[in-house]
């Protein structure tokens, strides 16, 4: 499990959402990255859909620094 992977779980785990609920909202594709295998991960695309889902920034989610 990468330190990405955890910043979004935890992100998720904050705003009580389903993968597929954070799919459909951010209008992303439900990829293998979610299980939290370390040899997926998501796209930039795919970070900054999140990162404005979760009214976080992109930086954040990659590495853990807000700007």
């Amino acid at each position: 499990m990468t330190d990405l992977y955890k910043r979004i779980l935890e992100k998720k785990k904050e705003a009580k959402m389903t993968w597929d609920e954070i799919a459909q909202t951010a209008k992303i594709r439900l990829g293998t990255w979610m299980t939290g295998l370390p040899t997926s991960k998501p796209s930039e695309e795919e970070i900054e859909k999140l990162a404005k889902l979760f009214n976080t920034t992109a930086d954040y989610l990659k590495n853990g620094v807000e700007k």
